[in-house]
């Protein structure tokens, strides 16, 4: 993979965990109590005054951590960040699975009747499907060794 290939793919990998970023600080502030409780689960969380009830505080705050560790997996197959904690087949069919769940999460969200998580959710969650993909379709499909002082 030549160097510009490889800046191509970086950056995609860095715009997506970017984008997932944006979501976890979402989920984050859900979970602190931001009034915006209509803006996910498609409407149907329990809220007081628009702030999610505690059992959804708890899954948004999970929701953050899962979001974070979806963001570390896109930097590391994108050779953003050194692959020390996980092989090359599970990184690659982790990030297949991440993608998954993003598109299923992308209709979702498009089908929300609130407006931020129609087409402010769904729009970041659509950015995340589109460079995610060219991640996994682009990245070497075996890094033995691999670190992120490798990549040049």
């Amino acid at each position: 993979m030549g160097s510009r290939e490889t800046r191509v793919l970086r950056l995609a990998g860095i715009g997506a965990a970017v984008l997932l970023a944006v979501a976890a600080g979402f989920q984050s502030a859900l979970a602190l109590g931001l009034p915006l409780g209509a803006a996910t689960l498609g409407g149907r969380a329990t809220t007081v005054d628009g702030v999610l009830t505690p059992p959804f505080r708890g899954a948004a705050a999970a929701t953050a951590l899962v979001l974070v560790l979806f963001a570390w997996l896109f930097l590391v197959r994108a050779q953003v960040l050194p692959r020390r904690v996980i092989g090359p087949r599970a990184a690659r069919l982790c990030t297949g699975a991440v993608l998954f769940l993003m598109v299923v999460n992308t209709a979702g969200n498009f089908s929300a009747p609130h407006p931020l998580e129609r087409w402010g959710m769904g729009a970041v969650t659509s950015l995340v499907v589109l460079l995610g993909g060219f991640v996994a379709l682009r990245a070497p499909a075996d890094q033995p060794g691999a670190s992120a002082t490798d990549v040049r």
